[in-house]
């Protein structure tokens, strides 16, 4: 049963007035500085929606359960409620059917709460409308999941952000946002009234400067530390069949929650390396399963090698070959090293993703060094554990050993060397020389 509620009046920058009067776009999304007003925005969005559609579902998630935490459930700042709060003040009744479900209700609906590094949390039945808040720490599946549990409802997704990298948010949404659907507003920190210009122009003065055209601009910059910085537009390529004659390598990351292949063909014209299949099951399958999928994606290709795993997990490999699917060792075991085979055969623009493989390009526009006090990289990688597909691709390239020479007709010969026990040999194949144009 819903209720009248208080009227009130809010002032409004007009990026968050074009948003929340915009009831037809499929995807709405904030991108703007720190303290620029995002969070408030959900609180309206969700207010005037369950308002527009009485009885309906609706969701929202922040990117860890201790964002959650502090922010929706709790209130770090001070002049914003809670939404439980919020949803008092505004004559909504809320309250709980679940708190450690995260299940509220109002008298207008019915709102799940959820965070995005437990994916489990954020899936469910379909919803009228999804709030992504700092959706800009969120990886594709959760951006992904949004829109599917909209789907069936016609529902719209919104999100409020801060930009932090160049993964989902810049891809999926900034650099679509001329399309059809998607509706993006963006401002500076210092926009929102009330908010101190003397600290706007510290932090201009003290911080780099892409650091500060993403936290105070709300401006996508190429931020310090990209370990894949080679790797750009240009690398990214339109779908297309794979030739049957071409050599096919499988690089895994094994782990029975987040198991990942990702599936290689190379030209043999010109040595270049395209991925063109990703793996990502999720949890819950056995090692007859996975191999009855790879399998399939193989079909009628002749699969050179798969590589995968670290030292430790050979009881894994042979887990996978007493299933017909033989995986080999890496032959680098420090993940420094493995990483820099990638970077170098990025560095010759080598690499070629299809386009449809959204998850392999967010890792690698995303995947980055620590960063130190000064914001300089350290020697040191950022999350690498949970970089599954960049785990298969250096996983792979421990067996590509590129030798560039340049000869006097203005081509370069690469030699692929197989410096020792080969899986080449597995076909009878043992030394793979390619040419290919600078």
């Amino acid at each position: 049963m819903t209720t009248k509620t208080e009227e009130r009046v809010i002032t409004l920058l007009p990026g968050q007035a074009a948003l929340l009067t915009d009831f037809n776009a499929s995807l709405l999304a904030a991108i703007a500085g720190t303290g620029g007003g995002k969070t408030m925005l959900g609180y309206w969005w969700l207010h005037s929606r369950m308002e527009a559609y009485p009885g309906s579902t609706w969701a929202m998630a922040e990117p860890t359960y201790k964002m959650l935490d502090r922010i929706i459930l709790n209130s770090s700042d001070p002049g914003r409620p809670s939404l439980f709060e919020h949803f008092q003040q505004v004559g909504h009744h809320p309250r709980w059917i679940d708190k450690t479900s995260l299940i509220m209700e109002t008298d207008w609906g019915k709102l799940y709460l959820g965070s995005a590094d437990n994916p489990d949390s954020m899936q469910g039945a379909a919803v009228k409308g999804y709030w992504l808040d700092e959706s800009g720490q969120m990886k594709q599946l959760a951006h992904d999941t949004a829109r599917q549990r909209c789907a069936m409802m016609l529902g719209q997704v919104l999100h409020t952000t801060t930009p932090y990298n160049l993964g989902a948010l810049k891809t999926e949404i900034w650099d679509r946002r001329n399309e059809p659907g998607i509706h993006v507003e963006t401002w500076r920190s210092v926009d929102r009234p009330g908010f101190p210009r003397a600290s706007y122009d510290e932090e201009r003065a003290r911080l780099p400067a892409w650091r500060f055209a993403m936290m105070y601009d709300g401006r996508f910059e190429r931020p310090a530390g990209l370990v894949h910085d080679s790797f750009g537009p240009e690398d990214i390529v339109n779908d297309f069949p794979i030739p049957l004659q071409w050599p096919i390598y499988v690089g895994h990351d094994f782990g029975i929650a987040n198991p990942a292949a990702l599936f290689t063909a190379q030209n043999p014209t010109t040595g270049e390396l395209f991925y063109w299949h990703e793996y990502l099951p999720g949890s819950g399958k056995s090692p007859y399963d996975h191999v009855q999928a790879w399998q399939q994606v193989v079909k009628g290709y002749n699969v050179i090698a798969k590589v995968g795993g670290n030292h430790q997990e050979q009881e894994t490999r042979d887990a996978y070959t007493a299933q017909g699917w033989h995986i080999i060792e890496p032959r680098q075991r420090s993940v420094t090293e493995q990483v820099l085979r990638v970077i170098g055969q990025e560095r010759l623009h080598k690499i070629k993703v299809m386009r449809s493989l959204r998850h392999i390009i967010e890792e690698k526009q995303t995947f980055s060094y620590k960063l130190d006090e000064r914001y300089n990289p350290t020697d040191k990688f950022e999350e690498d554990q949970s970089y599954h597909l960049s785990a298969c691709e250096r996983y792979l390239h421990t067996y590509f050993t590129p030798e560039t020479v340049v000869r006097r007709d203005g081509m370069s010969r690469v030699s692929i060397s197989e410096r020792h026990e080969s899986p080449l040999r597995e076909s009878g194949v043992g030394r793979v020389s390619l040419d290919y144009r600078r």
